[in-house]
């Protein structure tokens, strides 16, 4: 019975002299600013020899603004954030390749 009682005094007096470990007391990093990813969607890609392909795989010739006529005749200019609104209303964000993407 005293053999038990002490070695239960042992465990929890032990445990008050257990090392602490350090990386508790650390503070967290600070998290990294990530950019956020293309959502994914739909893609008006930027050929490098003055077009776009369009989504559904048209090529259509970019104008000296960043602008573009579709197939139908309706123009879509890059506004003064460098996105496009295409006739249906979509907004199209630009990406890092000097295309857009759409939702």
């Amino acid at each position: 019975m005293r053999l038990g009682l002490a070695l239960a005094a042992l465990m929890v007096l032990g445990g008050c002299t257990y090392p602490l470990d350090k990386g508790l007391l650390m503070a967290s990093p600070a998290p990294e600013a990530v950019k956020p990813a293309a959502a994914p969607g739909k893609r008006i890609v930027f050929t490098g020899a003055g077009q776009f392909t369009l989504p559904d795989g048209t090529t259509v010739v970019a104008d000296e603004n960043g602008g573009f006529t579709l197939p139908n005749g309706a123009y879509v200019a890059r506004d003064s954030t460098g996105s496009v609104t295409l006739p249906n209303g979509a907004h199209c964000a630009p990406d890092d390749a000097g295309g857009y993407v759409c939702p």
